[in-house]
């Protein structure tokens, strides 16, 4: 810049610290340098001269209030807190449409890395040309073409595995309830539920599948409306934990004994013996620090994939058969079996 403008570096560093000491035609040549130029200030680079703690590793998540990223958000802290670095956070606000303006944010901060949960399927504000070299670790998302580093949780499989339970034990009317149609994390879970009925020829039933739910009044309607109907679902699936909550409340306050599988769970559901699908958002976070971590070190490595289980908890709600129906002599479940993925579909202990 001092070069562009003629001057020298100590009138540039002048002219962007105190440009009050600088005369104005000169202050107009630096800063029409600097709009030529494209400059923008470095802040770590800044910390690093005043003795300040120069490493940062950015997360953009979907909202402060998500409890499930807010313990990724903390798994990703402790690991990257023992390696000296420090984690700064950035909400979309369950707004996908931001998601290229924080990361854009992040990588202007020239933060070390950057963790992302996007729910959106853009990626393209994530490829080198924007990025400028920052590595970037997708959390719970697929690459999408991208030569990035991956950490996914096996939704899919662990939603197939509770499906097939309660088709084994004799339910044809399973309702679905998902969040946003459009995100990942919906398809990703419909994807296994829909792969359940399939390999047992059972329909879909297109009027038990609901979608876009995403606040307390839509759950609580959606779940009303299904109850109503004048044949209801025998077994509830959750798929993910705002609408657990929902469906959970709904199940107190009615004193409904339908079969219920929630996915990801809280202290009162666990105590009340929900079965749920449960992850652990502690280590995935940890686990995209370490990915971030290694990239830091290795630019030119390959990009890994690290997968972490989803894990079908059985605690007795999901265990039951629905009214006056045979189970072809399939038992229920012992309450608070661990049932995990092996990949294949089928469940093991």
């Amino acid at each position: 810049m001092a070069r562009a403008a003629g001057v020298s570096t100590a009138t540039v560093t002048r002219t962007l610290q105190k440009p009050d000491v600088v005369k104005a035609a000169t202050r107009e040549r630096v800063m029409e340098a600097v709009r030529r130029l494209g400059y923008s200030p470095n802040p770590m680079a800044r910390n690093l001269r005043h003795g300040s703690p120069a490493g940062v590793v950015g997360l953009v998540t979907a909202g402060f209030t998500n409890i499930f990223q807010a313990w990724v958000a903390a798994g990703a802290e402790a690991e990257l807190r023992r390696a000296g670095l420090q984690l700064l956070i950035g909400s979309t606000d369950d707004d996908p449409a931001r998601e290229p303006e924080l990361a854009r944010i992040m990588i202007d901060r020239r933060v070390s890395a950057l963790l992302m949960m996007p729910d959106g399927d853009d990626r393209d504000f994530l490829r080198p040309e924007y990025t400028y070299g920052t590595p970037v670790v997708l959390v719970g998302r697929p690459a999408n073409g991208l030569d990035v580093d991956v950490v996914m949780t096996t939704d899919d499989q662990a939603v197939d595995e509770a499906t097939d339970q309660l088709l084994r034990l004799g339910h044809r009317r399973i309702a679905a309830l998902a969040g946003r149609a459009d995100s990942f994390r919906a398809a990703q879970r419909l994807s296994g539920y829909r792969a359940a009925l399939a390999r047992h020829a059972v329909p879909e039933p297109q009027d038990l599948v609901v979608t876009g739910l995403t606040s307390p009044q839509e759950i609580n309607a959606a779940v009303t409306e299904l109850m109503r109907m004048s044949e209801p679902p025998t077994a509830v699936l959750a798929l993910n934990l705002g609408i657990s909550s929902g469906v959970l409340l709904d199940r107190i306050v009615n004193r409904r004994d339908t079969a219920f599988v929630a996915l990801d769970e809280n202290d009162l559901s666990a105590g009340l013996g929900i079965s749920a699908i449960t992850r652990d958002p502690f280590e995935l976070g940890r686990q995209a620090a370490l990915l971030a971590l290694e990239r830091i070190t290795d630019p030119t490595a390959r990009p890994r994939t690290v997968t972490l289980p989803s894990l079908l908890v059985r605690r007795g709600s999901g265990e039951v058969p629905p009214p006056s129906a045979a189970t072809d002599g399939v038992p229920a479940a012992v309450p608070h079996e661990v049932v995990q993925s092996d990949g294949s579909g089928v469940a093991r202990d």
